[in-house]
């Protein structure tokens, strides 16, 4: 593969984006309709759909982001997933990640870790009042998440 970084980059991600297509990355919308319904509470502030934007810090590329947070099953709350779903120029593609999550007051601080094509993809962050702020780092790209809460039952957010 190519050794300049923008091009391994541009590459992986095209191969994602046909990978996510050919593997039902559009299974997204469906998911992320359904979430509408989740029940969203004070006492968690993970749970819902999320919608923002990715930004890499080490140059130009980001785009928008979308992410959906199942509610914690009653047997572990440290232990969630998210589903992602990115937007990078015409393409866009969807991942699943674990979260291991941490209560920190009024919000939770959570890690996640997700090896994505021979790449693994680690996340950082926080969830607090309606907002979803994370790091995220692979061998690539680094960069932020930045993400509000999506009002529960809202069906217009996208």
């Amino acid at each position: 593969m190519n050794s300049n970084p923008a091009v391994r980059s541009i590459a992986i991600l095209g191969l994602a984006a046909a990978l996510c297509t050919a593997s039902g990355c559009r299974s997204f919308e469906k998911d992320w309709a359904a979430a509408a319904k989740f029940p969203v509470n004070a006492g968690d502030p993970l749970t819902g759909r999320w919608i923002g934007t990715w930004q890499n810090t080490n140059n130009a590329h980001g785009g928008a982001l979308r992410a959906i947070v199942p509610p914690a099953s009653a047997s572990s709350t440290t232990k969630r997933t998210v589903r992602y779903h990115a937007v990078w120029g015409s393409h866009n593609g969807s991942f699943t990640s674990p979260l291991k999550v941490e209560t920190l007051g009024d919000g939770v601080h959570f890690t996640g870790s997700k090896w994505i094509l021979g790449f693994q993809i680690k996340t950082e962050g926080e969830a607090r009042n309606g907002q979803f702020n994370a790091t995220y780092q692979s061998a690539f790209d680094n960069g932020i998440f930045t993400l509000h809460r999506v009002p529960a039952g809202d069906s217009n957010s996208k």
